[in-house]
């Protein structure tokens, strides 16, 4: 194999396990994440952008025979697509309460919790309005209170206010992540279930791909213990206690990892192992 300079230490590494991998499927299912693994983490979440390079690495893979990209995200559907840019891959939004996957779909449940999602960003907006830095978000099924701006010492107002609000509701649940806490519908679904309803959709019944997760964040944790070994979990970050296998530095890896997968990797698909020369990867 040529030699491929760009590849981060701790692919280069591991790549025997990424080939070996590659070479026992016939096809490749690549999920994203977006905050924190395609797009560096902003202060504010409308600041957060994809750079060029890795939009044209989503753009070079998506367009490989027998792969299919998707971007999973705990933003708005809408908001996530827009932001990446790259028309013809899937998208599964609000943790995948929201996918598009050739045609748009919510989850019912969700669709019904729009109004109390509304109702509850409306109070917290009202109850928070004097905590500088605090951002209520509504995202349609879900609505996210980010306090990454917030005062220290004013962070507990911030969480002692959406638990005082969410946690003696039984139609709404409380979630954490990266210096926000979310409201979602009472519905047992993650992005480990989008990961699932992903592959069940773009993969052809009689074949066997290879799912790849790559994911920064708390939420993400549901779609690596969903591939476990079935699969290959890259966690973007030094955040401890991953069930991800393998870990990436920032998102700059992560679009030399798509850019291997594209120029390199997918030539691993259904080839025969013993074309694959030791120490060739």
């Amino acid at each position: 194999m040529p030699d491929t300079p760009d590849i981060p230490d701790s692919l280069r590494e591991n790549l025997y396990v990424a080939v070996e991998a590659l070479v026992e499927h016939d096809g490749l299912l690549v999920a994203l994440d977006f905050d924190g693994t395609l797009a560096a983490i902003e202060n504010r979440p409308e600041d957060a952008t994809i750079p060029g390079p890795a939009r044209e690495a989503i753009v070079a893979l998506a367009a490989e025979p027998n792969v299919e990209v998707a971007v999973v995200s705990g933003r708005e559907l809408a908001d996530v697509r827009e932001r990446v840019g790259v028309p013809d891959i899937s998208y599964a939004g609000n943790h995948g309460l929201e996918i598009h996957a050739d045609e748009y779909e919510v989850h019912p449940t969700a669709s019904e919790a729009e109004e109390t999602i509304a109702h509850l960003c409306d109070l917290l907006a009202h109850q928070l309005a004097d905590v500088d830095g605090v951002i209520v978000e509504n995202k349609g099924v879900t609505a996210t209170v980010h306090y990454r701006l917030v005062a220290d010492d004013a962070v507990p107002t911030v969480v002692n206010a959406v638990e005082t609000l969410a946690t003696p509701r039984d139609d709404v649940r409380l979630t954490t992540g990266k210096n926000v806490l979310e409201l979602r519908p009472a519905v047992e679904w993650d992005k480990g279930e989008a990961v699932r309803e992903l592959y069940d959709r773009l993969v052809p019944d009689d074949r066997q791909w290879l799912p790849v997760y790559v994911g920064d964040d708390t939420t993400d944790e549901a779609a690596f213990s969903l591939l476990d070994d079935r699969g290959l979990g890259v966690k973007v970050g030094d955040d401890p206690g991953t069930e991800a296998p393998y870990r990436v530095a920032d998102p700059e890896a992560v679009r030399a990892i798509l850019s291997w997968l594209s120029e390199y990797g997918v030539e691993f698909l259904q080839t025969d192992h013993h074309a694959v020369p030791v120490g060739g990867a």
